[in-house]
């Protein structure tokens, strides 16, 4: 975890989030190749961006904390934040990118078994939460949009 989210009250939700999932991200593979041939390849590219972006949080959060207030932690937190805002705007993009195949709904399902057990625990999730979003569009894909 990083040392500076709790001395950082410029974090968003988002960055605390994405820095929270960091974690464990170095543990799972990706998911996507470079250059998926499939049907679902828009979706596991941004899955395989999603993992990358993961990573590199990973090892922003790992880096050896700087001095409160310094250059080096502005930096850092400049950069930390960027790249959280980014893994926030894939999640978002997942959100509307549907999983036509096995793989892509195992990509997918990936990606939610990462953030969402953490997510339940730090924050409070709603309906309308992109973490929630995302589970419904997996559940709609894998339903394939059948209504009982």
């Amino acid at each position: 975890m990083s040392q500076t989210t709790p001395h950082s009250p410029s974090l968003s939700r988002r960055g605390a989030l994405a820095s929270m999932l960091a974690a464990t991200a170095a543990a799972l593979p990706v998911m996507a190749s470079a250059a998926p041939s499939s049907e679902d390849a828009a979706l596991l590219a941004l899955c395989a961006e999603f993992w990358r972006a993961q990573n590199h949080i990973k090892t922003l959060d790992e880096a050896p904390a700087y001095v409160f207030g310094t250059a080096h932690q502005k930096r850092h937190e400049a950069e930390l934040s960027e790249a959280c805002n980014r893994q926030w705007e894939i999640l978002e993009q997942l959100v509307d990118t549907p999983a036509a195949s096995q793989r892509g709904q195992q990509a997918k399902a990936s990606i939610l078994q990462e953030i969402l057990p953490p997510s339940f625990d730090a924050f409070d999730l709603r309906f309308e939460s992109v973490e929630i979003q995302l589970v419904m569009g997996l559940l709609q894909d894998v339903a394939g949009g059948a209504q009982i």
